[in-house]
């Protein structure tokens, strides 16, 4: 398929162009973040996708950072709060249980549609995994299908990952996966992003009506996201803004900064990773 021809056909989609942006980040000598799968994973058309619709070079940033980010604050959680189950919401072509250093008695869970789990776990067959993987296909947007992902998580401490996903689902999910997982399971932990969207703003060139049409209208974002998640009894126990941190990378790139994207930065900006604990 032509690059022209290329267009956003599934959610699933933006997972190609995600994985596509890690391999470019890992490409780099001086890359933030090292994933040896991403490029595999990504293919051609995950590529192409990115070359097309966004700006490969301050999508690099913004996605490895925030890839580096969770990295580091999920091995800290597992460490320092005896975590047992990790549960990835929206798994998408994440490499986590693959890459990083984890316990290897950790049960590491992923949660996706089926077409997306299936191809990832494809062309991965080869490759050991660091933990207990498992999957588990399920749509997110109905009900019966959480209760038995949380199900499958028990009763042992655990924790959600939700990453690049809340902006993918309707208002009343985000509020069910505020509240169903600490009643249903072990689950009392939630690592979280809020976009960036100053670097975002620079990373979707001009195809952000093609990503917007496969996101939820009447989703939940920014500090939104933050309401929802304190009003149903989380507390905030870590958080890193990394938005500083991709413009300097973005500075010594030779990329232009905006003064409007760095007075935007300066001001209340709810961006970053976020980890919750429900008591």
């Amino acid at each position: 398929m032509a690059s022209g021809d290329v267009k956003v056909e599934h959610v699933s989609d933006t997972a190609l162009m995600v994985a596509a942006a890690r391999a470019r980040e890992s490409a780099r000598p001086d890359g933030v973040v090292n994933d040896p799968f991403a490029g595999r994973l990504a293919g051609a058309r995950g590529a192409a996708l990115a070359e097309k619709l966004l700006d490969p070079d301050w999508l690099g940033i913004g996605i490895g950072l925030r890839c580096r980010t969770i990295d580091r604050m999920l091995l800290e959680a597992i460490a320092a709060h005896g975590i047992r189950t990790v549960v990835l919401l929206g798994a998408g072509l994440d490499t986590r249980a693959w890459r990083l250093p984890l316990p290897a008695d950790l049960r590491w869970i992923e949660v996706d549609f089926a077409p997306i789990l299936g191809y990832k776990f494809d062309l991965l067959a080869a490759e050991p995994p660091k933990c207990r993987l498992e999957r588990i296909a399920a749509d997110l947007r109905a009900a019966s299908e959480r209760e038995a992902v949380w199900a499958a998580a028990g009763r042992e401490p655990g924790l959600i990952v939700t990453e690049g996903l809340l902006l993918y689902l309707p208002a009343a999910v985000t509020a069910a996966l505020a509240a169903e997982p600490p009643r249903q399971s072990g689950i009392h932990h939630w690592l979280l992003d809020v976009a960036p969207s100053v670097l975002m703003r620079n990373a979707h060139k001009g195809g952000f009506a093609e990503i917007e049409k496969v996101r939820a209208q009447d989703r939940v974002e920014g500090r939104q996201i933050l309401d929802r998640v304190a009003a149903n009894g989380w507390r905030l126990a870590a958080r890193h803004c990394y938005t500083h941190e991709g413009f300097g990378i973005a500075g010594s790139r030779g990329l232009t900064i905006s003064p409007e994207a760095r007075e935007a930065a300066a001001g209340d900006d709810p961006s970053g990773i976020y980890l919750f604990h429900q008591p």
